[in-house]
Protein backbone atom coordinates (compact mmCIF):
# COMPACT_ATOMS: atom_id res chain seq x y z
CA UNK A 1 0.00 0.00 0.00
CA UNK A 2 2.79 2.65 0.66
CA UNK A 3 3.78 2.07 -2.81
CA UNK A 4 -0.01 3.50 -4.25
CA UNK A 5 0.34 6.25 -1.42
CA UNK A 6 3.77 7.60 -3.54
CA UNK A 7 2.06 7.08 -6.63
CA UNK A 8 -1.14 9.62 -5.50
CA UNK A 9 1.34 11.73 -3.62
CA UNK A 10 3.69 12.07 -7.08
CA UNK A 11 0.42 12.56 -9.21
CA UNK A 12 -0.96 15.39 -7.05
CA UNK A 13 2.58 16.95 -7.03
CA UNK A 14 2.68 16.68 -10.66
CA UNK A 15 -1.02 17.81 -11.54
CA UNK A 16 -0.28 20.82 -9.08
CA UNK A 17 3.02 22.05 -11.17
CA UNK A 18 1.39 21.47 -14.45
CA UNK A 19 -2.32 22.70 -13.79
CA UNK A 20 -4.30 19.95 -13.73
CA UNK A 21 -6.77 19.57 -11.65
CA UNK A 22 -6.93 16.78 -8.93
CA UNK A 23 -9.69 14.00 -9.31
CA UNK A 24 -11.94 14.32 -6.24
CA UNK A 25 -10.24 10.64 -4.57
CA UNK A 26 -7.30 12.30 -4.73
CA UNK A 27 -8.09 15.25 -2.78
CA UNK A 28 -9.47 14.16 0.22
CA UNK A 29 -7.23 15.67 2.68
CA UNK A 30 -7.73 18.94 4.28
CA UNK A 31 -5.81 21.71 3.93
CA UNK A 32 -3.89 23.06 6.42
CA UNK A 33 -3.66 26.52 7.90
CA UNK A 34 -2.39 29.48 5.51
CA UNK A 35 0.93 30.72 6.25
CA UNK A 36 2.79 27.11 6.39
CA UNK A 37 5.10 27.03 3.51
CA UNK A 38 5.04 23.82 2.20
CA UNK A 39 4.38 22.50 -1.66
CA UNK A 40 1.15 20.34 -2.31
CA UNK A 41 1.37 16.88 -1.46
CA UNK A 42 -0.56 14.46 -0.10
CA UNK A 43 2.16 13.95 2.95
CA UNK A 44 3.39 15.24 5.73
CA UNK A 45 5.57 18.48 5.01
CA UNK A 46 7.78 19.28 8.24
CA UNK A 47 10.62 21.74 9.36
CA UNK A 48 14.08 20.75 10.75
CA UNK A 49 15.90 22.31 13.15
CA UNK A 50 17.98 24.01 10.25
CA UNK A 51 14.74 25.09 8.71
CA UNK A 52 15.04 22.81 5.84
CA UNK A 53 12.03 21.55 4.17
CA UNK A 54 11.02 17.28 4.32
CA UNK A 55 7.94 15.51 2.93
CA UNK A 56 6.93 12.29 4.68
CA UNK A 57 5.44 10.04 2.82
CA UNK A 58 5.88 6.76 4.93
CA UNK A 59 6.97 5.81 8.42
CA UNK A 60 10.67 7.00 8.95
CA UNK A 61 12.11 6.05 12.39
CA UNK A 62 15.63 7.84 12.49
CA UNK A 63 14.76 11.43 11.00
CA UNK A 64 18.13 12.96 11.21
CA UNK A 65 18.20 15.82 11.76
CA UNK A 66 15.10 16.19 13.59
CA UNK A 67 11.97 18.25 12.69
CA UNK A 68 10.56 20.57 14.58
CA UNK A 69 7.52 22.37 12.88
CA UNK A 70 5.07 19.68 10.62
CA UNK A 71 1.81 20.23 8.31
CA UNK A 72 -0.12 17.23 8.24
CA UNK A 73 -1.81 17.19 3.97
CA UNK A 74 -2.13 13.62 4.12
CA UNK A 75 -5.86 12.26 4.78
CA UNK A 76 -4.04 10.35 7.92
CA UNK A 77 -3.59 11.15 11.08
CA UNK A 78 0.66 10.65 11.76
CA UNK A 79 2.09 10.09 15.16
CA UNK A 80 5.32 11.84 16.45
CA UNK A 81 8.20 11.22 18.65
CA UNK A 82 11.17 12.19 20.40
CA UNK A 83 12.92 9.43 20.26
CA UNK A 84 14.55 7.00 17.46
CA UNK A 85 12.51 3.95 16.96
CA UNK A 86 9.05 5.95 17.90
CA UNK A 87 9.99 6.01 21.54
CA UNK A 88 9.94 8.88 24.24
CA UNK A 89 6.92 11.28 24.27
CA UNK A 90 4.95 11.15 21.24
CA UNK A 91 2.44 13.94 19.31
CA UNK A 92 -0.47 12.91 16.95
CA UNK A 93 -1.20 15.26 13.96
CA UNK A 94 -4.74 14.88 12.34
CA UNK A 95 -5.27 15.59 8.32
CA UNK A 96 -5.06 19.43 8.06
CA UNK A 97 -3.51 19.52 11.85
CA UNK A 98 -0.71 22.48 12.00
CA UNK A 99 2.21 22.29 14.32
CA UNK A 100 4.56 25.15 14.54
CA UNK A 101 6.25 23.85 17.90
CA UNK A 102 5.66 20.30 19.11
CA UNK A 103 7.57 21.39 22.58
CA UNK A 104 10.30 18.81 21.66
CA UNK A 105 12.11 17.40 18.26
CA UNK A 106 10.88 15.17 16.74
CA UNK A 107 13.10 12.07 15.66
CA UNK A 108 10.66 9.78 14.42
CA UNK A 109 7.10 9.60 12.79
CA UNK A 110 4.56 7.05 11.62
CA UNK A 111 1.54 7.17 9.70
CA UNK A 112 -1.61 6.12 11.88
CA UNK A 113 -2.78 6.94 15.70
CA UNK A 114 -1.06 6.95 18.31
CA UNK A 115 -1.21 4.00 20.13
Amino acid sequence: MPVLRKATAVAALVMAVTGLPLPASAATAQPPAAGFPCPPVLGVCAYDVDDNLRVLFDDEADIIPPIVRAANYSGDPWCFYNWFGYGGDRRELAPGQVVHDFGFVIRAARRGPCN
